[in-house]
């Protein structure tokens, strides 16, 4: 008999629930909530707020940030054990799920430490369908994890379906956008104020080297004098910022969500100079969606995933530094260009990168729950 007894042989009927899996809630502790978090925290949100029921494993910090997220929605939020390694904290979660059946598992993110778990509650049968929702390209060790197992993938781009599509997954599709859109529209005609200045953006992590505001800083130098003296180059957020000897170069602290509309409505241009390092760092950006959903023209590494975004028009690609700056002159210097590309950016965001909670669940949720 294991260590589980004979529970893997019992048949239980499954509660009409989701169980739902992100590694950062299990393992990580909560410094910065990044993108991907925050989808996954308002996702939980609106799941809720439909009357499903949802169980949540997390850490303790998360299991906090997620709570005062609820709003009146009630969500089943398992606070896990602090300082287990991940195997033993695998172990004492299904310990704890021992005698429950899941109609659904959601698994909010690629993560290897998820896989002892995966394979736990698949031998103890305690899930009957699974869905995955992917933001990051996945490890081998993963997609071998997930293979055989009734479930449907969601990537958020086509790089990451790939994996899926080369191992035969029967059941892949590519998808994603931002949730509350609506926070980003372009500034009103009525609160117009004449500007001395063409203001450029980069927004993120610029903590991280690889969202590229380096770059950025460098091509605005590398702009000509007078030129460069009507502009303003902002760059939005960081948690350590640096200081700058320029005064039209503008560091600000990390925002949240609800502030960064009102900013992305004073700019001009939105830039995205993220670079890949040995893996795919940049998977999606919300951050140049929540631009273009502000009407601003991008400008874009030449990264797949931001190309893509300006396939149809709405802003430039560069390919390296003397590219960003030539693009940052046409952009500065020409302001019906700037208007036209943005109006560009809004129409293919609104078309293409929206989230729609209640469209997901009917297609990946609701089959699966019983009335």
């Amino acid at each position: 008999m294991g260590i589980f007894g004979e529970v893997g042989l019992v048949s239980l009927k499954s509660e009409n629930s989701i169980l739902f899996l992100e590694k950062t809630f299990l393992y990580d502790d909560p410094a910065l909530i990044g993108g991907v978090e925050l989808f996954n925290i308002n996702l939980i949100r609106e799941i809720a707020e439909t009357g499903c029921r949802l169980v949540v494993p997390a850490n303790q910090k998360w299991g906090d940030v997620i709570r005062k997220s609820l709003g009146q929605s009630v969500v089943e939020i398992v606070d896990l054990l602090p300082g287990l390694d991940t195997v033993t904290k695998g172990l004492s979660m299904v310990w704890r799920f021992r005698n429950r059946r899941f109609k659904l598992l959601l698994v909010g993110n690629t993560g290897n430490r998820l896989i002892p778990l995966v394979w736990m509650l698949k031998k103890l049968r305690m899930v009957e369908h699974y869905v995955a929702i992917l933001h990051r390209e996945p490890a081998p060790q993963f997609v071998n994890a997930l293979r055989h197992l009734p479930i449907d993938i969601l990537a958020v781009n086509g790089k990451i379906a790939s994996h899926f599509d080369k191992a035969v997954f029967p059941n892949v599709r590519v998808g994603y956008g931002i949730m509350h859109h609506d926070q980003y529209f372009p500034a009103l005609p009525s609160s117009y104020v004449p500007k001395q200045s063409v203001d450029f953006c980069v927004v993120g992590h610029l903590d991280r080297k690889w969202k590229g505001a380096d770059t950025a800083i460098s091509a605005f130098r590398n702009m000509p004098d007078e030129l460069r003296a009507k502009c303003r180059l902002h760059l939005l957020g960081y948690t350590t910022p640096p200081s700058f000897p320029e005064p039209n170069i503008i560091v600000y602290n990390w925002k949240t969500r609800d502030e960064v509309g009102p900013l992305l409505r004073q700019m001009d241009v939105m830039i995205v100079p993220s670079r890949d390092e040995k893996v795919m760092r940049e998977t999606f950006s919300q951050t140049a969606v929540q631009g273009m959903l502000s009407g601003l023209p991008l400008i874009v590494s030449d990264l797949p995933v931001l190309v893509e975004k300006v396939d149809k028009g709405g802003g430039l690609v560069f390919h390296d530094e003397t590219d960003l700056t030539k693009a940052m002159i046409k952009l500065a210097t020409e302001p019906e260009f700037r208007r036209t590309q943005g109006a560009i950016c809004r129409q293919t965001a609104l078309a293409r990168y929206v989230w729609d909670t209640k469209a997901f669940m009917k297609e990946y949720i609701d089959p699966f729950l019983a009335d």
